[in-house]
This record gives C-alpha cells, structure tokens and sequence, in this order.
C-alpha cells in the first residue's frame, strides 16, 4: 500500500481511449470529441503525461475480443509502450465480463500503474478494485436484465395466445388474439382442403380471388388479393392448426383461448409430405437439462467435464461429473455432483455473512448504476420512437409508390409484400415501446431494504438448497467462474466479480478442502 500512496502519477505515461458504438448511436451519452475534450481538461489539471496518438475507436465492448485497438492498447501495455490509462468513463473500456476481469487482473499485477476516469475517481487499491469491479458488473447486469425484460414482455404475451404477426384469414381483437375475420377465414379454410385434395397453389390462389378474397391493408387501404407465393408460406405455418411458433416459443393456442384453428393437426402434415418443398419436422423432444455444464472442470487437465447421469443401479440414478480427456492422468474419471453442490452450500453459509457496510457500499452502487441505466431507457425509448417515425414515413412512401403500379403485375404484388412487412414491424415497435415504458421505474423502489438484504444473504445456502436444477444453475453461475475438482473433492475455484475482489479483502477460503 505504501508503494501505491507514494506513486508519482505525473511521471506515468497515460494512452488516452475514447470509444463510440456504431450500431446504436443515439445511446451512447457522449461522443468521441467530448470524451477527448473532457480527458483533455482532466489530464491538464491532473499534469498527466498522455502519449499521442489518442485511440478512438467506433466499436461495441459488449463482446469480447471485437475492439482492435482496444486490443492493442492492453498489448502495448503489456509490452511498456504505456503505464496507465485515461478515459471518460469504466463502460468505455468494458461492457463485458471477461475483458473487466482482465483489466483489474492487470491492476492488481501492477502491470495497469492506474486507470483515470473523467466520470468517477479509480484508486489502484483493493477497495478500488471492488468497486470498478462493481461498476463493471452492475452496469452488464443491467444492460443483460434489460434485454431479458424486453424479452420475457413480448414471450409472455406469446404465452398467452397472443401475437403481434399477420395471418390471413385472422384478425386481433381488441385483446389481443387473433380470431377469424369473416370470409376470408372460411377461405383459408378451403384453400387448406384444396391443396390436401392435391390442388395447386395457382388453381387455389384462382379460386380464392375468384371468391372475393382480399386483404385491405391498414393505412394504405391497398386491397391486396392472394397470390400462390403467399399460400406456400400460409402451407407451412403451423399457426393455422393452433400451434404458435415464435421467437424460440411453442404455444398451443387451442388451450390458451377459444382459438379457431383453419385446419387440422393431421392435414398440415400430411401436406408437408406431400409438397415438394416441405419444411424439415419440428423436433419437440424436450432435452434433459444439467446444471453447471461447462462450470465444472478437471483439476488434472484443466479440460472441461462432462455432466451425466449414472445408468443406474437398484433404480436409483446419479449425476456426475466426469474427465473424458484420454490424456489425462487421473485415475478417477467422475465425482459426484452432490459432493459438488455440498462445496457450494457450504461456501455460500460461509462466506455471504455480509453487514450494515456491505448493504450501504450496495445501496450508493445500485442507486447511481440505476439512474444512469434509467437514462439508457429513455435513449432506448428515443431510438424506438425514431425508428417507428422512420417506418411510418417508408409505409407512406411506399403507399404512394404502389398508387402509381398497375393492380395485378408482380411489381405491385412486390410492392403488397413489402408493405406488409412494413407493417409487421411498426407493430413490433409498438410493442417494444410499451414495453419499455414499463422499465421506467423510481430508483428507490427497485432497492431492497437493509432487512431484506441481510435476510438473503443469511439464507442464501438455504435458497440454493430448496431451489430447482435451473435456479440452481443461476445462482452458482452468478458467483462462480469455475470449479475444478479431482478424485473426491472441490479443488479449486475462480469467482465472478464483484466476489472476486470482494475475496481480496476478505480472505475466503480457496476451496482446497472441498467443503469437508
């Protein structure tokens, strides 16, 4: 520590990094020119000796192993060019786990002298370590919680019966579910009997239109007529006989509403056989799910274990861990995953004893991560509400463009289509929005209390105790990087920041003893 107090930052040479995201513009809270400006007025008032040229870079730090100059940077680094570093902020040089956790290794082996931040103070300490740590995870746990809302929003509406996507033959009502729309319904319902008949898609696009069928588009008032490109995607939709799938979902509508489904189960793939260009089948076999697959690895050849269940014995079955590495020279091949989980449970009694301190380090953590990521909200609701202006102005353009074709050519049927899409993705917008309108919540109310606070760390073992095979999974992976073990035991183990700088300052145990 003393060497850290009287450490000259004048006498360092600093490389100044300013980074801008290219494909999301609107969030990123200052550009390339004010970060340098603002670097620029620290350095001078700080007397840091910055090396030119300055690296600028036009890159998202979101993965890992995507920035070149970031990459060369942390080379140069290595290599003495530079002993410290000055940016705007943390989430300039990481937005991602695994280059934050290479950052504060560098500091801790002193090979990073320092790291300057315009935004926030850094010191090359334990404690600053912690909490750029913090400052790392906190802000990807956000931006990662964000997407999952986002997602588990449109997922849980899907869940329910409900999609936002075009059906002919179908309309959404007012709550949401698509439910027939008269006569084109009972068209789409012939056109499915046609085409198990062994009809083709010309004889029944013929029929339809001949029929009267049509589809007004919404705004434009465009009436679109059914063409048989369209019927081959209506062919392979599993929609029509109540089997919803989106977005990695399978939902059977048949059981969530009153849904009307234009065909049978038994049609559908029957049609599917006999088309020339039938869709490969649907795998619905549901796998077996292990926790900790990839987490747990060999302490003899470092290689990953594989994770599987005994072929049972007395009709008891257990799960294991085990070296597949023919290479490897241990002689026990697997451990049993409760010797594992055993380890686990007894760190976290151990080890997640946090206090008063620790909850109010959270709470100022937590309040101005909550706020800054609240503005990140309103970019996102910006960029959304942006496209969705853009979208409306295409669908207008495009209405007027398909005003000037004549009815019936390809072009305009192009036309149609490309409207539709249009269409398709002004109420996807419109569903992020809302979405996103949801996010928008007081600082204080997404902070627990002190009570609630130390309670969960005090049960944390018996929460992972009483939990399933999935949420076991999370809570492990949440704390744990990896776990290697041997013949009978835990070995050894890495943690996730914040707990790997938080095991600096506190000492936990390093796992040798296997939990025994």
């Amino acid at each position: 520590m003393d060497s850290e107090v009287e450490l000259d930052f004048t006498t360092l040479k600093y490389v100044l990094y300013a980074r801008k995201s290219t494909d999301d513009q609107k969030r990123q809270i200052r550009s390339i020119p004010d970060q340098i400006a603002d670097c620029e007025e620290l350095a001078a008032r700080l007397k840091l000796n910055v090396v030119r040229p300055y690296l600028k870079e036009t890159k998202s730090a979101k993965r890992p192993g995507k920035r070149i100059l970031y990459r060369k940077m942390i080379d140069d680094i290595r290599h003495g060019k530079y002993d410290a570093i000055l940016t705007w902020a943390p989430d300039r040089l990481a937005r991602n786990m695994l280059e934050a956790g290479e950052l504060i290794d560098l500091v801790d082996q002193k090979i990073i002298k320092d790291i300057k931040f315009h935004s926030t103070s850094f010191t090359p300490d334990p404690q600053g370590m912690m909490m750029l740590g913090m400052s790392f995870v906190l802000s990807k746990q956000y931006s990662d919680d964000l997407s999952q809302k986002i997602r588990r929003g449109v997922s849980k509406s899907r869940q329910e019966g409900k999609t936002a996507t075009f059906r002919h033959g179908y309309v959404r009502n007012e709550d949401g579910y698509q439910v027939p729309d008269g006569k084109n319904f009972e068209l789409i319902k012939k056109a499915w009997e046609m085409r198990y008949q062994g009809k083709s898609l010309e004889e029944i696009a013929k029929y339809m239109n001949d029929n009267g069928y049509q589809r007004i588009i919404k705004r434009s008032k465009v009436v679109q007529k059914m063409s048989f490109k369209t019927l081959s995607k209506i062919f392979r939709d599993t929609f029509y006989y109540g089997l919803l799938i989106e977005g990695g979902d399978q939902i059977d509508l048949t059981v969530k509403y009153n849904f009307a489904p234009a065909t049978t189960e038994d049609v559908y793939f029957y049609i599917q056989k006999m088309s020339k260009g039938r869709l490969a089948s649907f795998n619905f076999k549901k796998r077996t799910f292990f926790p900790l697959k990839g987490v747990v690895r060999c302490s003899y050849c470092h290689k990953n274990c594989v994770v599987a269940p005994s072929k049972g014995h007395l009709g008891k079955r257990y799960l294991y861990y085990r070296c597949d590495n023919p290479y490897c020279t241990r002689k026990k091949k697997s451990i049993r995953a409760n010797i594992i989980f055993d380890f686990i449970y007894k760190f976290l009694k151990e080890n997640f004893d946090f206090d008063k301190a620790n909850y109010d380090f959270y709470v100022r953590e937590s309040k101005s991560t909550i706020k800054s990521n609240q503005l990140q909200i309103e970019t996102q609701l910006s960029t959304a509400r942006g496209e969705l202006s853009r979208q409306v102005l295409k669908q207008d353009e495009m209405i007027s463009a398909l005003g000037k074709l004549t009815e019936g050519t390809s072009s305009a049927q192009r036309a149609k289509d490309k409207l539709s899409g249009i269409e398709a993705r002004i109420d996807s917008l419109g569903n992020q929005i809302k979405v996103l309108e949801g996010q928008k919540v007081n600082p204080d109310s997404q902070l627990v209390s002190l009570e609630e606070f130390l309670n969960l760390c005090k049960n944390a073992v018996n929460i992972a105790k009483s939990a399933d095979s999935l949420e076991k999974d999370y809570i492990c992976r949440s704390v744990f990087l990896n776990l290697e073990v041997d013949e009978q035991k835990v070995a050894n183990y890495r943690l996730k920041e914040p707990f790997e700088s938080l095991s600096k300052m506190r000492s936990f145990p390093t796992g040798g003893d296997g939990g025994n």
